[in-house]
């Protein structure tokens, strides 16, 4: 995987803009209390799959937001807890999903040589960055994809 870092010396925008205060009050601490990471670590947890989310959905939409296509982002491990903690209280979930992605951000694991290569996390990394908000990428460049080699399910489909 080829990942630069030379970025232009903008100033990215705040994910947290992303969901209300409220919203983003009650994803860090459900990381907080369950995880038990402390808050700074929540914090910048959600505020990354926050990224990751609009970056998904700003590609979705590109594709013509066809329910039928699937566009295929790898997150990283960590970012992956985080999600599956957000998922946990559904109705929050599902607003942050409407917000930021613009539909429902379902979780599907696979593995399959798109995500074994690097390419998936590459093409989702790049879709972050082209958000304007702020990638840290600490979070990201772990090398490693959120799902095992025995976790492959068929593709979600329509």
């Amino acid at each position: 995987m080829t990942i630069t870092t030379d970025q232009a010396t903008t100033v990215a925008k705040d994910p947290r803009e992303l969901v209300t205060p409220e919203q983003f009050r009650v994803m860090v601490d459900d990381v907080v209390t369950f995880d038990k990471v402390t808050r700074p670590y929540a914090e910048a947890g959600v505020a990354q799959f926050l990224v990751f989310m609009k970056a998904w959905g700003d590609t979705m939409a590109e594709a013509g937001g066809d329910p039928r296509v699937w566009v295929k982002f790898a997150p990283s491990p960590a970012v992956d807890k985080i999600w599956h903690r957000s998922m946990m209280r559904t109705r929050t979930f599902a607003e942050v999903c409407d917000q930021v992605a613009g539909r429902f951000m379902h979780h599907l694991p696979i593995m399959d040589e798109d995500i074994r290569s690097g390419q998936a996390s590459e093409r989702g990394l790049a879709a972050m960055h082209a958000t304007g908000y702020r990638v840290d990428l600490e979070w990201w460049l772990d090398g490693e994809s959120c799902c095992p080699e025995n976790c492959a399910q068929p593709p979600m489909t329509a």
